[in-house]
């Protein structure tokens, strides 16, 4: 007799929680609508922009925004290689910034170009590791990073 009513509360106890779960309260579907509903967009502004060119410096891109098409600069192509994960998005970046702020992008790509070969040069340069390290720190004063 004890088990047959321990069997009905457990099956009332699964009858209205399964009832619970299919009703989702008006407050929890809101919240949920506005999870789905977030979109992050890019919106260039001057020091995005910036962000993106040195980021297209340090992926060892071109930072032209007139050539054709969107290649590795032949300085750089023993070096690295380019990860193809998000590369449309990240050059969808670099258009919208070719757009709107085109000086901003090109001058950050060619100052952080810049600074990375002369950090590649002193690495080279010097194999004892004192000298390698002022020159690093000249070369971080000259551009400020």
């Amino acid at each position: 007799m004890k088990t047959l009513m321990t069997s009905v509360g457990i099956l009332a106890c699964l009858l209205l929680i399964k009832s619970a779960e299919s009703v989702i309260p008006p407050y929890l579907q809101r919240q949920l609508q506005r999870e789905q509903a977030v979109v992050h967009r890019f919106r260039p502004t001057a020091a995005r922009c910036c962000r993106v060119g040195q980021r297209t410096a340090r992926k060892m891109m071109s930072c032209s925004l007139y050539s054709s098409q969107r290649i590795l600069n032949s300085v750089h192509t023993a070096g690295g290689e380019v990860q193809s994960g998000n590369l449309d998005t990240f050059l969808s970046k670099i258009t919208q910034c070719a757009v709107s702020f085109s000086m901003s992008f090109e001058k950050c790509c060619v100052n952080k170009e810049n600074f990375l070969k002369e950090i590649r040069m002193c690495r080279r340069r010097y194999t004892e590791r004192s000298f390698r390290a002022k020159c690093i720190k000249i070369a971080k004063a000259k551009y400020r990073q």
